[in-house]
């Protein structure tokens, strides 16, 4: 390990510190993933107090003839109840028990006896300059930018049982840290044109990247690029950031997962790509029929797109249908709010396709402090914001830039690292943070929706105030560390900033409670203004995933508060109606 840092906490009780574990319990306790010693308990007695020997007994535990140094005891189940039990039952009845002690009279705490370890981090050489990666703060090793994975890995590096899709420019399998990487899945290339696509064909079975380095004016008919243009190896330097290399493998760059399916399939070439041909790409990496295209037998669990045209999303009903399809197949979208205009300056992500759809994750950048980056868009259809990096033109300060894998950057500078691997800016950049800390959480818990993914990111985001964030940019900056979604929530689907009279969303609310869905509960819903926005029914019953719905129709321009309210918990979210519509010019390009 290039970097090792211990974590430093007062404790309790004895504690052990384990490298590499050889075997250990992980536990849920207050929505962070921890190791504990199955059956043990700490408790602190209240002066004069002690535990009734018949409620010890009712419990199943002992008391072990030991005091620790701040006058606790440990207390522990009996191995005869222990033994008996799973991994998983152990690590469940250990959580219980403490729980039911804290009720007992005189006991001022109770807590699992926690083990503590040192932080995994990757050995990979240029890791050390992924600051977007770090754990959050100021301190040695940490960065205001980052998300949190050394924490994150420490449980979790991910599956590849997940395949995430990434529609872009295609893939360097030859690449120095991927080859040899079972990260790495087959994909498809679906450019049409074989001028586009600069490999003598159409669409064929193979994703790899021939690069799209033009000349000036050789685009739509002399109109772009303004100048010459070299190869941006865009779809590597994207899947570099979630995972389709070799991470731990002491060469290159890390991935945000160690684990997981890569899988490529290429949109972008030449002059950018279409919507005809981005549309099929959607549908086939969520598993869905494409004329004329096997099927993906490895459908996408998530998929990022970093690419990105200035007009509305209204402005491309097929794209949204294409979205849409793969949401209903249960497959999240993430994809970039984009760069800006020709100024350089960041717009109203409302004006962007597909960052203005319905049923996407839309993605702000942020820069190495947490800040929303100048040239990011921003507005009410961004739901997070994530690294992106902000570097001053040339090498003058690469270190804020995101670092991932390319072909060569010596036709751009390298600033100080290896010609394989390069450091970019752009929305493009935060979108595979995004997607990635998808994935590992879908490591965690398969059954996560797309609705459930986008919940829990929101709800575990770290907050940004008006200076980090001066325009709207989401529920805040992305981390790694997962948080369970715990109460009374609400969201719609779809989740729009704005909606036309006559159109209806679902106002799904979800009531958990200790990490568990509350089946069999009534929701009330009501609308504070059901001229703006009326629904039906106006109560439910929670299934068992702890949801009830009801249909809220958009009546006439204006907002209205939807609640939702069970046994003393509320929640409100407001629906906006607006009439008209933004119409803006069509140009797909990445984020660069």
């Amino acid at each position: 390990m290039n970097t090792l840092k211990l974590i430093s906490l007062v404790v309790v009780a004895n504690f052990a510190l384990y490298a590499f574990p050889a075997q250990s319990l992980e536990g849920t306790y207050f929505g962070e993933k921890a190791q504990f010693v199955p059956g043990e308990i700490i408790v602190k007695m209240q002066p004069t107090m002690s535990l009734n020997a018949a409620n010890l007994s009712a419990l199943g535990i002992e008391a072990e003839d030991k005091l620790t140094s701040g006058g606790e005891i440990i207390y522990r189940i009996q191995p005869s109840i222990m033994g008996a039990l799973s991994a998983t039952e152990a690590q469940d009845r250990t959580l219980e028990t403490v729980e039911k002690i804290k009720q007992q009279a005189g006991v001022e705490y109770a807590q699992p006896n926690w083990v503590l370890h040192i932080m995994k981090t990757p050995n990979d050489t240029l890791y050390p300059k992924q600051w977007h990666y770090f754990n959050y703060g100021n301190g040695t090793g940490e960065s205001l930018g980052g998300i949190d994975l050394p924490k994150a890995w420490d449980t979790n590096t991910g599956s590849q049982n997940v395949v995430v899709a990434v529609i872009d420019t295609g893939i360097l399998p030859n690449h120095e840290d991927i080859t040899g990487s079972s990260n790495l899945i087959p994909g498809y290339d679906m450019i049409s044109d074989s001028k586009t696509g600069n490999d003598g064909d159409g669409r064929d079975s193979d994703a790899t990247d021939t690069g799209d380095a033009v000349k000036k004016g050789e685009c739509f008919f002399g109109l772009y690029p303004p100048e010459d243009s070299p190869s941006s190896w865009h779809g590597t330097h994207v899947a570099g950031t979630i995972g389709v290399g070799n991470t731990n493998n002491n060469l290159g760059i890390a991935g945000i997962n160690w684990n997981v399916k890569v899988q490529p399939v290429r949109v972008l070439g030449k002059c950018g790509g279409t919507t005809s041909d981005i549309n099929d790409a959607i549908r086939w990496a969520a598993g869905l029929n494409v004329p004329g295209v096997p099927t993906n037998t490895t459908p996408a669990k998530v998929i990022n797109m970093s690419l990105g045209g200035e007009q509305p999303c209204s402005k491309s009903p097929s794209t949204q249908q294409a979205i849409t399809d793969a949401f209903n197949a249960g497959t999240a979208v993430v994809v970039a709010a984009g760069n800006g205009g020709s100024d350089g300056v960041g717009d109203d992500a409302a004006g962007s396709n597909p960052a203005s759809c319905d049923n996407v994750i839309t993605v702000a950048a942020s820069d190495p402090q947490g800040k929303l980056t100048p040239y990011s868009n921003w507005g009410d259809v961004v739901e997070i914001m994530a690294p992106g990096g902000w570097t001053e033109r040339g090498c003058l300060k690469p270190e804020a830039g995101v670092l991932s894998m390319v072909e060569t950057a010596a036709d751009r500078g390298n600033c100080g690292v290896p010609n394989a691997y390069a450091f970019y800016n752009g929305t493009s950049m935060a979108t595979p943070h995004v997607a990635g800390v998808a994935a590992l959480w879908l490591a965690q818990d398969s059954t996560l929706t797309p609705v459930k993914l986008l919940a829990e990111l929101q709800a575990a985001a770290r907050p940004r105030n008006a200076s980090e964030c001066p325009h709207p940019c989401g529920a805040g900056l992305l981390t790694a560390l997962r948080k369970k979604v715990e109460g009374l929530n609400l969201a719609f689907d779809p989740d729009k900033p704005t909606y036309q009279p006559g159109e209806t969303a679902v106002a799904r609310a979800t009531l958990t409670a200790s990490g568990g869905p509350q089946p069999g509960q009534t929701i009330t819903f009501s609308s504070d203004n059901t001229g703006v926005a009326s629904i039906a029914p106006n109560s439910g019953v929670t299934d068992a995933q702890g949801r009830a719905e009801t249909t809220v129709t958009a009546n006439s321009q204006g907002q209205a508060v939807i609640m939702a309210e069970t046994n003393g918990q509320k929640v409100q979210k407001t629906f906006t109606v607006q009439t008209g519509t933004l119409a803006l010019g069509l140009n797909f390009d990445p984020d660069k």
